[in-house]
């Protein structure tokens, strides 16, 4: 499988986003991407480390996986509570 020099597509689908999220991330710059022409190619490794660099300075160094780290939580939050904009 290549790394490198890789389109939205083929990134949206290694990762399991839609392509308007890549391109979402691309415009915010949460994720490196280089211009060839009008197309975007990016590089596997560097989009995955800025990532998860990304998440451990939104969510601190706790596993998503990890007990009561960000998947626990959310999983315990009310849909109904969240809807209504009161987040307990």
């Amino acid at each position: 499988m290549k790394t490198s020099d890789l389109s939205i597509k083929e990134l949206a689908a290694i990762i399991g986003v839609s392509t308007d999220t890549i391109r979402r991330a691309v415009r915010k710059a949460e994720i490196p991407s280089t211009r060839v022409r009008t197309a975007l190619r990016f590089d596997l490794q560097k989009v995955l480390t800025c990532m998860r660099r990304n998440a451990e300075a939104k969510f601190g160094a706790r596993s998503a996986c990890a007990p009561g780290g960000i998947a626990g939580r959310a999983q315990a939050i009310s849909p109904r509570l969240v809807k209504r904009g009161r987040n307990f």
